[in-house]
């Protein structure tokens, strides 16, 4: 989603979309894909904005007092982003009804956000693309939690388990047989 075609709420006012725009303008770039949040108490938000040239992330809050806003950025090369994951999951509420819930996670720079609105899934999940994309090339390095699997517990069969080393028959050390204990009869010399 755009910054022209983001709703004035949740998130982003009139000033607050200027600012952006003023930014965008001084640096001679254009957004490709935009996501805001709610950060810290109700007068704070977060403002990642995906460009061709980076990711310029903001805040904006009150400074020193509610009447004096600021709008702070930085932007980050594409080669510095790391870890752009994005989660889907769509459940049942009831017979005929579902929801769908987002959630992007993103190791740097910091930040996590889900939601289930429809029109802000949409804006989270173009704003996850971009980064996914544009993020330096195999940004992502996968996470350290378990992949997802289904709720059963039953494990895969072999032919869907992936194949396991085998170890170098030159290289592994030669196993003896321990010597067998020879049994004695009676009449028989030891």
């Amino acid at each position: 989603m755009r910054l022209a075609d983001w709703p004035r709420m949740p998130y982003l006012n009139d000033e607050l979309r200027e600012w952006i725009s003023l930014q965008l303008r001084g640096l001679g770039i254009d957004e490709i894909a935009i996501y805001a949040v709610e950060a810290g108490d109700d007068e704070q938000r977060r403002v990642l904005v995906a460009t061709e040239v980076g990711l310029l992330d903001g805040w904006y809050s009150p400074r020193g007092s509610t009447a004096r806003y600021a709008l702070r950025t930085r932007l980050l090369p594409w080669q510095a982003v790391r870890d752009v994951e994005l989660r889907i999951e769509t459940y049942r509420v009831w017979a005929l009804e579902h929801r769908t819930r987002w959630h992007l996670r993103m190791r740097r720079p910091a930040f996590e956000s889900a939601t289930e609105s429809p029109e802000l899934g949409a804006a989270l999940a173009d704003f996850a693309k971009v980064a996914a994309v544009m993020a330096e090339p195999s940004g992502w390095q996968g996470s350290d939690e378990e992949p997802m699997r289904p709720p059963s517990t039953a494990t895969a069969p072999a032919a869907a388990r992936p194949p396991q080393p085998k170890p170098d028959a030159a290289a592994a050390p030669r196993q003896v047989a321990p010597p067998r204990p020879r049994v004695v009869r009676p009449g028989e010399e030891t």
